[in-house]
């Protein structure tokens, strides 16, 4: 009996982890693959959407922040976004990277 269960486990684990495991990191590595000119096209929106609030008064948007709602990974990398990013997961900043009033 303990042998029966045994082969039942080893056969429905290895059924789920060769259908699952590859639909996980698939997703997992689509979720960070923004093409280069996905990526151009962002920044270059991203420039024009800032000087257009600059016209209007506003304060530009923090490029580490918006970096984050498109493409957390490309955000990522760069080292000198994390901690933005940590602060505004945190609740500390706002879009345009400046600190909330309380």
């Amino acid at each position: 009996m303990k042998k029966a269960a045994r082969y039942l486990f080893i056969c429905f684990f290895t059924v789920f982890s060769l259908n699952c495991v590859p639909v996980l990191v698939g997703g997992l590595i689509y979720k960070s693959t923004k093409t280069k000119q996905e990526k151009q096209i962002f920044l270059t929106q991203f420039n024009q959407n800032n000087v257009e609030r600059e016209k209007a008064g506003l304060a530009p948007l923090d490029l580490c922040i918006a970096k984050y709602g498109f493409d957390k990974g490309w955000a990522m990398e760069d080292k000198s976004c994390k901690e933005k990013i940590a602060a505004y997961e945190r609740g500390e900043i706002d879009e345009c990277g400046l600190l909330k009033k309380k």
